[in-house]
């Protein structure tokens, strides 16, 4: 069974929220997940996972701190090209419309793309992953919930 790694960084719990909805999908889309604080993933989960899901609250316009260090950290997987052809998401946190969380999410995407990760978007809804304004809604759940039935679709045709 193919396994997702959701690594996320959650300050207020909304992201953490956003997290747990994810990681439910994505099992009942028939892929094993390793749910993981930024502060207790290693490099050792990201070799092991077929697919990687990020989350971040915004920070001015901007993922926060601790998720870029992880990214920034994986550069040491880059030079063999551990993570190319995997799969990859982003979804984020913010306090209202206009607080730059679509950045956030394209800031974290941008790392992933770098790394030759495959990043797949959504028709409907937040097209770069979802994105909670304020305490996740049921839109936010719903979303949380089609975006992590199709990241275990993708995760399962490329790890096939």
């Amino acid at each position: 069974m193919p396994n997702v790694l959701i690594v996320y960084f959650s300050h207020g719990g909304n992201t953490r929220k956003m997290a747990e909805a994810l990681s439910a999908s994505v099992q009942e889309g028939g892929c094993q997940v390793t749910l993981k604080k930024v502060n207790e993933a290693t490099l050792d989960d990201l070799r092991a996972a077929d697919g990687l899901l990020l989350g971040s609250p915004c920070y001015f316009g901007d993922m926060a701190a601790p998720i870029k260090q992880f990214i920034d950290e994986s550069i040491q997987l880059f030079g063999k090209g551990e993570l190319v052809g995997k799969a990859a998401g982003a979804f984020a946190s913010t306090g209202g419309i206009g607080g730059g969380g679509e950045l956030t999410i394209l800031s974290m995407l941008h790392g992933l793309l770098i790394h030759g990760m495959v990043v797949q978007g959504l028709r409907k809804g937040g097209h770069f992953g979802p994105l909670a304004i304020g305490e996740p809604d049921q839109r936010v759940n719903d979303e949380c919930a089609a975006y992590g039935t199709q990241f275990a679709a993708l995760v399962k045709r490329l790890a096939a």
